[in-house]
């Protein structure tokens, strides 16, 4: 099955320089889910499990661009609203558990 993007989160993430293939990875071993409101979720990655051995030997050489990248997606469907790097004050909505 391919990734189920929104034309928005396809837009978004060829203006963030982020392949397709980087978010399958994101998708595969997310281990933090954020809800965001209008019952979406941002998944993201841990530096916790950035870290695990066996994740990085799976993620290859994409481990630096999943750092502080999150997804949105919506639970219901699993369709992905938009695709963004997590850094600055707005970004502290993404982190929260």
């Amino acid at each position: 099955m391919g990734l189920q993007l929104t034309e928005h989160a396809s837009i978004r993430a060829n203006q963030r320089g982020v392949p397709h293939g980087v978010i399958a990875h994101l998708l595969d071993h997310a281990d933090v889910e954020t809800r965001v409101g209008g019952g979406c979720v941002a998944l993201s990655l841990s530096r916790r499990r950035l870290a695990d051995r066996d994740v990085r030997n799976s993620i290859g050489g994409d481990v630096d661009r999943l750092r502080n990248l999150a997804v949105v997606c919506n639970p219901q469907d699993g369709a992905i609203i938009t695709v963004l790097h997590q850094h600055g004050a707005k970004a502290r909505r993404y982190h929260r558990a």
